[in-house]
């Protein structure tokens, strides 16, 4: 070889950034360039000569790549870490043979891991600093909705609206949201679009038992010129044509007649709509949502509603429990709605802790609507601050939730024969029910409600024979 060749080998080993070892076929470190000595806090003239399974028996390095290489015959890759320099080091050992098949040499290459290490701990903190702000937002959303009427402070709505955030950001369609009339599902659904990526786009919303059959399909799907009698000249783009990129939200989609049913299924397939007296269908992209206060289920077996439309809305479904199975929620709403109204009409009027445990109490029909027009009605009709008796008034004949009966109030006051009615119902589905979901289900309540109101009455379930 060639002076000018042993000359521009030993630069590159010299000046190479990463660590460069030399040892023969017994393991000991013939050659060790600087980049080595940094890497390892060694100084050559310290180790070289010396057998490397003396380095791992002295504690300056943990493992040794040349040792491995001799005992396996082949490149061997490790980590090492080297207590001198505090360095992690991604260490290769690759074999030279000589001509009769033996080790003769080992060349080790060493380079520094420890700034991966760093980033990913740096990611580690990255990523707990992203959940926190992930719970933050949240957060800020649920009190976003206390804003709108829509309080979140019970498991069951917190629960809900969770599950609504997490839909919203996936961007995912075809969303179910049940409930009671007067729960809130409008609202929720606005949350839903506000927080998914269609946020900027527009939200349309139409109430389905609003119009008669052929309205209906000429709003949603839109018309050609002189689809009809009494058509626009010019046509009319439908519903489904203004949400376009946005979210369409169909309020009461029980009421839908079959035709528009069978309409709306097609969408869905294939995400094309066909105008009124049109012959080229349009492709159009948005989120739907839909809302019902009915059974669906139940409609499909009556043949009231397409079995093959329930379960393509029914991918995702957000169930709102009524307002009398979230005590919290209703101490909570009326704060706010107090406040607002307040405001609204220039009062500083107040409720104590007598009207508060009888809307506690209160079985709420309307539930969330009810309310807010209970507090607004006191607000603005009581000539007093303390507006304890006139919100027990306005409550002094409650529906019953669980069988839509009157209860009179008793000699005893309110309170003690809304408890008398919901003891004998609970108690009655206890006589006829195996189970606590099928006490819930025959009461229209949820099975955690009739649990804890079977332990207040120490109601239990009949024995099975």
């Amino acid at each position: 070889m060639k002076n000018n060749d042993l000359f521009f080998l030993e630069t590159i080993f010299t000046r190479s950034a990463d660590g460069l070892l030399l040892c023969d076929g017994q393991g000991r470190i013939l050659k060790m360039n600087r980049a080595a000595e940094r890497l390892n806090g060694i100084h050559a003239s310290e180790v070289l000569g010396k057998d490397v399974r003396t380095l791992v028996k002295e504690g300056q390095i943990n493992r040794s790549a040349t040792q491995e290489v001799l005992e396996t015959r082949r490149q061997v890759s490790l980590v090492q870490t080297t207590p001198r320099s505090g360095y992690s080091l991604l260490v290769t050992g690759t074999p030279v043979f000589d001509d009769a098949g033996q080790i003769a040499y080992v060349v080790v290459n060493e380079r520094d891991i420890s700034l991966i290490r760093d980033m990913k701990q740096q990611l580690a903190r990255v990523r707990q600093e992203s959940e926190k702000m992930r719970e933050e937002l949240t957060e800020l959303s649920l009190r976003e909705l206390a804003d709108n009427d829509v309080v979140a402070q019970s498991p069951s709505m917190k629960q809900t609206v969770h599950l609504a955030l997490k839909l919203a950001r996936i961007g995912a369609s075809n969303i179910l949201l049940s409930g009671e009339s007067g729960t809130g599902k409008g609202l929720l659904a606005k949350f839903i679009h506000k927080h998914s990526p269609r946020a900027q786009k527009p939200f349309i919303q139409i109430n389905c038992a609003a119009l008669p059959e052929n309205l209906l399909e000429a709003e949603l799907f839109g018309y050609e010129k002189g689809a009809f009698t009494g058509a626009s000249e010019t046509g009319k783009a439908g519903l489904f044509e203004l949400a376009a990129g946005g979210t369409l939200f169909l309020d009461e989609i029980g009421e839908m007649s079959p035709g528009v049913q069978a309409k709306l299924l097609k969408y869905l397939d294939d995400q094309e709509i066909m105008p009124l007296g049109g012959t080229r269908s349009k492709r159009i992209d948005c989120t739907v949502l839909a809302a019902t206060n009915q059974n669906l289920a139940e409609l499909t077996r009556k043949k009231q509603f397409r079995l093959d439309l329930f379960h393509r809305l029914n991918t995702f479904t957000l169930s709102i429990p009524p307002l009398r199975e979230r005590p919290e929620d209703i101490l909570e709403l009326t704060q706010i709605c107090l406040k607002r109204f307040n405001k609204k009409y220039h009062r500083r009027a107040h409720i104590g802790y007598r009207s508060l445990q009888a809307l506690k109490t209160y079985g709420f029909p309307g539930n969330v609507r009810e309310l807010i027009n209970l507090v607004k009605q006191a607000v603005a009709m009581c000539d007093r601050r303390q507006l304890d008796d006139y919100l027990i008034r306005l409550t002094d004949v409650p529906t019953c939730p669980a069988t839509g009966t009157t209860a009179q109030k008793t000699a005893d006051g309110l309170i003690p024969a809304l408890e008398a009615v919901e003891r004998d119902l609970l108690a009655q589905a206890a006589e006829q029910c195996r189970t606590t979901r099928q006490a819930a289900e025959l009461l229209g309540i949820s099975q955690p409600t009739v649990v804890r109101k079977f332990k207040k009455y120490d109601i239990r379930l009949k024995p099975q024979s």
